[in-house]
């Protein structure tokens, strides 16, 4: 939890530390406690956040929602910072992170109307318009819904202005973000960052396309004038070639490999995945709410010994029991059975 007499960082020593950041011949260590710091304070936002978004679902009657909140990686951090150009750490948007998953995508868009709506009971400023990637999806076929909150609340005023970034998706669109995610893992390549090979990449724009076909929204750009039945007949000849689904479906990690001590109790979990002699690993350190302080450390801790790890990752969430903490990221269990059972229905027909 946080404490009372919590000492933020100013602005302006926040950005310097970015800005120090940048700089791979620097040295980091004073800039990456001020970062440590500044991500840490992103939590109560996002718990109280996360708090109402579920009673929003429940009076919305939208079934089944998967809805989980992250604090971003320190080298996902540090690496948006040197790759995009005027990134400042102060005005990053995404450290602090909510997301639900629904049914549909008329249930996305209710639930986004309904919190753009409210004016007393959800306080927080939405950032308009928002990053509406289902209508226009980014050029390498990611689609969400993406809308940025200014955090706002008498109880903790030293934390107001702080930005939650709120992602809205369906399960087709989860499916494809975990396939991306799962496979960046295994070849060793961030797909998401725009690295990797082009024909991989080209994959995924085409099943992006497939999707956005299937759920009735636009397809990206570069396929808007291709037929259904020709990206059906390119996405057949690319995994023929690539062997997607034979890359995917071995890599499941069963119960077996999972080291927990979880509880139903568990407000959060440390998730690792880490792969030792070709074997697949997934270590899941659960911390009550009370623990958060030494959950962040840990954490911390964990991000530095594996920054240079490729077979390794390391992520803190909050989603609840270890079934819905599969299903809200199943990119760290490796398991992507929702995305082939999709595409493999659609390459069928």
């Amino acid at each position: 939890m946080l404490d009372a007499s919590l000492d933020v960082p100013t602005k302006s020593s926040v950005r310097k530390a970015g800005d120090k950041l940048k700089d791979p011949t620097q040295d980091h260590t004073t800039a990456l406690e001020i970062l440590s710091k500044w991500r840490s304070l992103h939590s109560y936002p996002i718990n109280t956040f996360q708090a109402t978004l579920r009673n929003k679902a429940e009076a919305l009657n939208l079934k089944n929602p998967i809805i989980a909140q992250r604090l971003k990686r320190l080298p996902s951090i540090v690496g948006k910072l040197q790759r995009l150009q005027g990134m400042k750490l102060d005005r990053m948007q995404d450290i602090g992170g909510v997301r639900i998953v629904l049914a549909s995508i008329k249930d996305v868009y209710a639930l986004h109307n309904n919190l753009l709506k409210s004016t007393k009971r959800f306080e927080h400023e939405a950032l308009l318009p928002p990053n509406d990637y289902i209508q226009t999806p980014k050029r390498d076929g990611y689609r969400c819904l993406h809308q940025v909150f200014k955090y706002k609340s008498r109880l903790r005023p030293e934390l107001n202005g702080l930005c939650i970034e709120l992602q809205i998706r369906t399960h087709l669109q989860h499916s494809w973000a975990t396939a991306v995610e799962t496979l960046g893992i295994i070849e060793r390549s961030s797909f998401k960052s725009g690295e990797g090979s082009e024909e991989f990449k080209k994959f995924f724009k085409l099943t992006s396309a497939l999707f956005a076909f299937k759920e009735g929204t636009p397809v990206i750009e570069e396929y808007k004038n291709i037929s259904y039945d020709e990206l059906i007949e390119q996405t057949r000849e690319l995994e023929h070639k690539l062997q997607v689904f034979i890359k995917l479906k071995g890599l499941n990690i069963t119960s077996k490999h999972i080291e927990t001590a979880t509880n139903e109790s568990a407000d959060y979990h440390l998730i690792e995945l880490s792969k030792t002699d070709d074997l697949w690993r997934v270590s899941l350190t659960p911390f009550t709410r009370q623990q958060l302080e030494i959950a962040e450390q840990l954490y911390e801790l964990r991000e530095q010994k594996t920054k240079n790890d490729p077979n390794s990752d390391v992520v803190l969430v909050s989603v609840g029991s270890l079934k819905q903490l599969k299903k809200a990221y199943p990119n760290y269990f490796l398991d992507t059975e929702a995305f082939i059972k999709q595409l493999s229905a659609l390459l069928v027909k």
